[in-house]
């Protein structure tokens, strides 16, 4: 299990432990909260190599009360509104309630006009806080432009919308900002399947978080030192910063990316969706922790911790996804798995891959259940497939048609058979017979 510890990193990771001692919050809640504020402050200056923004859009998912959700806001914003400017932004810059498309535009682009003539150039930096983000979705749902634009404004390419009463707003650098809190109840309501799989919610980064400890009445929150993170930020923030990964970084994050695929090809379709910028997002919180140590230069150290919490977040997305499925009546409590397994071969035909199947019964089977409930059935077999000369045997489960088992009273269920599929060499063509002995007569019977 992956702790707050393994993700904390340079002086605000040493904040929040510090302050951690008088908060009821969820460290890692804190945490995420802290980045989403922290990389929006920063977004102008420091960009990744290929030009995308830093920002990272974190939800914190809990239970009402016993979540903590906004006590860890709470927390992370007492210890970045210490550091000068910083505090300034989150006090400004700071949003919520945007619901529509038109209207997200109209935002980043009113604080975009707002800094036209002014040092440093455009800024349209923004964080837009949802702390009862579930209301919310019920009304961008109404909007059929939210969802594009709101992806649009993550990937830092530019926006726009015309409308009859301002004609023509566009965006030229959307630099966005994003934190929420949900319960999981919610998550399971409003976050829709096909919002999921059309990429609304990868750009997120979802935890699960729950209350720390219980302080007694009369406690006091202290505020941490932050002058090496007030260092940190003057450093990201007086001119233009340019990450990029060293060369043992660039290999760990290849791993990563490699690991990140293999585990989406066992999910099913719509877990797997959710994670489809997984690599991107350690890419983002890598580099904003990079930035902390004040180097352009993205460590294998800030990777690690980086990947340590978005496959915490992965983790999450895994038991929200399946606990909504659950609660909508997908997982059925009336059917064994050997009736589920029955259900899902007849959707295949009769015959499907090991993979396939484990895929359509995520959730209520694993593989090892799926092999002892298999066991235990008169008419599955489980065959292996011998595609080639090289490279394992694909496993098969098939189901045996019932009027070959009456055939024979006395049936057995067959023992794991291989399959070879081998192509064979074609039998030379044989010549026919001839019919007569005239060879004219034969040439018109051919």
């Amino acid at each position: 299990m992956t702790t707050f510890e393994q993700m904390s990193f340079g002086p605000m990771g040493a904040a929040v432990s510090e302050a951690m001692a008088t908060s009821e919050a969820d460290p890692i809640g804190v945490w995420a909260a802290s980045l989403s504020l922290y990389s929006a402050a920063i977004s102008r200056t420091v960009r990744l190599d290929n030009r995308r923004p830093v920002v990272v859009w974190t939800v914190l998912a809990g239970r009402s009360a016993i979540g903590r959700k906004g006590y860890a806001l709470n927390t992370a914003t007492t210890i970045l509104s210490k550091v000068d400017g910083l505090g300034g932004f989150i006090h400004a810059r700071r949003r919520s309630g945007v619901s529509s498309g038109p209207s997200l535009v109209d935002m980043l682009s009113g604080l975009e006009l707002d800094s036209v003539g002014k040092d440093g150039g455009l800024d349209g930096r923004a964080i837009l806080v949802e702390e009862e983000w579930a209301a919310v979705l019920k009304t961008q749902k109404r909007c059929s432009k939210f969802s594009t634009l709101f992806r649009t404004a993550w990937d830092g390419k530019p926006l726009s919308n015309r409308t009859k009463k301002d004609g023509l707003q566009s965006v030229a650098q959307p630099l966005l900002g994003f934190h929420a809190h949900i319960t999981p109840g919610e998550w399971g309501k409003y976050v829709s399947s096909s919002e999921a799989l059309g990429g609304s919610y990868n750009r997120l980064l979802p935890v699960l978080v729950e209350r720390s400890k219980l302080l007694p009445w009369d406690n006091k929150p202290q505020v941490p030192d932050t002058s090496a993170l007030r260092e940190a930020f003057e450093w990201a923030t007086e001119e233009n910063r340019v990450m990029r990964f060293t060369r043992e970084a660039g290999e760990r994050y290849d791993e990563i990316r490699a690991e990140v695929e293999a585990k989406m090809a066992e999910l099913p379709e719509l877990l797997a969706s959710y994670m489809e910028r997984a690599a991107e997002q350690v890419q983002r919180v890598a580099a904003v922790l990079a930035s902390m140590e004040m180097t352009e230069e993205v460590t294998p150290e800030a990777v690690e911790a980086a990947w340590a919490f978005v496959s915490f977040s992965m983790d999450s997305v895994e038991k929200l996804v399946k606990d909504a499925a659950s609660e909508s009546g997908s997982t059925r409590a009336d059917k064994s798995p050997q009736e589920m397994i029955r259900d899902v071969l007849k959707r295949y035909g009769g015959e499907t891959k090991a993979s396939d199947l484990l895929r359509a019964l995520w959730g209520k089977l694993n593989a090892a259940g799926i092999k002892a409930a298999v066991e235990e059935m008169d008419d599955v077999e489980v065959i292996q497939e011998k595609t080639g000369k090289r490279g394992a045997p694909r496993q098969m489960y098939r189901l045996i048609d019932a009027e070959d088992r009456d055939q024979d009273q006395e049936y057995e269920k067959p023992t794991l058979k291989v399959i070879s599929f081998e192509a064979a060499k074609p039998k030379p063509k044989q010549a026919p017979a001839p019919v007569s002995s005239n060879p004219f007569l034969n040439a018109l019977h051919l």
